[in-house]
């Protein structure tokens, strides 16, 4: 049995285990009129199976539809098997194109692209992080059929209508949800309790773009909305959203101040010494100088 626990009137929280570099991930049943999961985790037969099991402990009769923050995998890569059970799967339409592209293979060549072009990233390096990033690509899968979505647009849950926001940074069109009537915000990967996302880089036209601005920008739009409450992706429900926005924004300031850069995004990303960078973490550190760098050339 997942754990599963009631945060709102008909909202339950699934933390599931998921076989990537986080803990574990949080998704959300909302039962009542239109029943409702929030974020699919990985396409893995444990996560399937806490989502079953954790219907049939609230008597969830059936899921209409899965509502996506973001592309990555941990979030949206069991919304085709739900699909293949007659779920609706709703994705904004930007995240969908990112999506897409990983699924088709595109992204592994534009990831070269921007590790060769953009970051300096030695060859081997770019191999071992391939590696990786190609792992992530057993764990997703594309719904045959989807509904996309924009900012601004309301989705019945539950009982409840969600507005779409508009939160981008981690991903190119992450989305958080808010219910206006509860003042509470479903914020995927914007804003984690214990943690800063990392800031992603995408493609707009013939320029690659690092998410860091947009997550700033992000952090404000959400701020504004004054929610009582946010239900994250990942760590634990948290109160006063409007708190933490300020704790990010500032820890990231903190940051860019004390940031040096170095000839290149992989010499400043890789600046341990002597020590080792494993991959994974390699990739987490070029995403964050490409922001700082990004950010640096902004603010002068």
């Amino acid at each position: 049995m997942p754990e599963i626990t009631e945060v709102g009137q008909n909202v339950y929280l699934l933390k599931v285990q998921v076989p990537i570099n986080v803990e574990s991930v949080n998704l959300y049943l909302i039962d009542g009129q239109v029943p409702t999961l929030i974020d699919a985790g990985t396409n893995t037969p444990n996560v399937i199976e806490a989502v079953n099991e954790g219907m049939k402990h609230i008597g969830m009769k059936h899921l209409e539809q899965v509502i996506i923050t973001h592309w990555h995998v941990d979030h949206a890569g069991a919304a085709a098997s739900f699909s293949k059970k007659g779920a609706r799967i709703l994705v904004g339409s930007r995240d969908y194109q990112e999506w897409a592209s990983f699924v088709g293979g595109e992204g592994f060549s534009q990831f070269y692209r921007w590790a060769t072009e953009e970051w300096k990233v030695p060859e081997k390096e770019i191999s071992n992080m391939l590696k990786i990033y190609k792992g992530f690509h057993m764990l997703t899968a594309l719904p045959d059929k989807v509904e996309l979505i924009e900012p601004g647009q309301t989705v019945l849950a539950g009982d409840d209508s969600l507005l779409a926001i508009s939160t981008p940074g981690h991903t190119a069109g992450h989305l958080s949800f808010y219910n206006e009537k509860d003042r509470i915000l479903y914020s995927g990967d914007m804003l984690l309790p214990n943690e800063i996302p990392y800031p992603g880089i995408w493609q707009e036209g013939d320029r690659a773009v690092s998410g860091m601005s947009s997550y700033l920008k992000s952090l404000d739009v959400v701020e504004a909305l004054e929610a009582l409450t946010y239900l994250p992706a990942h760590g634990e429900p948290s109160d006063d959203p409007v708190a933490r926005c300020q704790e990010v924004r500032e820890q990231l300031y903190l940051q860019l101040d004390q940031y040096h850069s170095a000839e290149t995004v992989y010499l400043s990303a890789s600046n341990v010494g002597s020590q080792k960078i494993h991959p994974g973490v390699l990739f987490l550190k070029l995403h964050y100088a490409y922001g700082w760098e990004q950010l640096k050339k902004r603010v002068g």
